[in-house]
């Protein structure tokens, strides 16, 4: 990839432009996921407030003993052709947990040592905590609901749930019109500009609550 402003400026790998409207008040996707992108630059140009969300649908976990036991649905999405992917982070469910052991560890057994009276001879096998697993439910191409296939152990706090777009879906998005508007803001005249590290590859969706609103989106790969 050449370097923008730069010699290169004028060869193929160049900055591209769309300029485009919203007229009415659903979820537009303007970029599908991407392998790479140097920069975004996004600016209303319009009179009326533009949401701009990005990413995957998205939702939280419930624990209960140290299991999950549900999962709310935050965001639900978008345009999916194939169920997000579903992982679980954090929340102490991915070590050791405990090691319970009854007092006495059996080795007497092994040594011909004498069993000491008054303690259990058997031995409390390791219990180790486990990731939760999960699967999304698409209903018309949104997320409505999740079958958890195993609830985990060990968890302490509830862990974060993330959704990543399956590989073969690259344009299922968050809904940037969920509670009457979700993601960044960005007033008439404002812009939204990521660069460098903090340019993702995530799908952009667009949403005006008025109904109508005018923008530029330029990027660079």
């Amino acid at each position: 990839m050449h370097l923008l402003n730069s010699l290169y400026q004028n060869g193929p790998d160049r900055a591209y432009r769309a300029d485009g409207t919203l007229v009415n008040t659903s979820p537009k996707l303007v970029m599908p996921q991407a392998t790479s992108r140097s920069f975004i630059s996004f600016q209303n140009t319009g009179t009326n407030p533009i949401y701009l969300e990005h990413g995957c649908a998205r939702a939280t976990a419930t624990i209960g003993g140290g299991v999950v036991t549900a999962l709310t649905i935050l965001n639900a999405g978008f345009g999916f052709i194939k169920a997000p992917a579903v992982q679980f982070k954090g929340g102490g469910g991915q070590y050791l947990a405990a090691l319970a052991a009854s007092g006495w560890d059996g080795r007497g057994q092994i040594d011909n040592w004498p069993t000491p009276a008054g303690v259990n001879t058997l031995v409390t096998p390791p219990i180790y905590s486990r990731p939760a697993k999960a699967v999304a439910i698409l209903t018309s191409g949104v997320v409505t609901s999740f079958l958890i296939q195993d609830g985990g152990a060990g968890y302490i706090n509830p862990p974060e749930v993330l959704l990543t777009n399956d590989p073969l879906d690259p344009f299922g998005s968050a809904d940037p019109s969920i509670g009457g508007g979700s993601g960044a803001y960005v007033a008439s005249g404002g812009t939204y500009f990521l660069n460098g590290t903090f340019a993702h590859t995530d799908t952009i969706a667009l949403y005006a609550a008025a109904g109508s609103a005018t923008y530029y989106l330029e990027y660079a790969p």
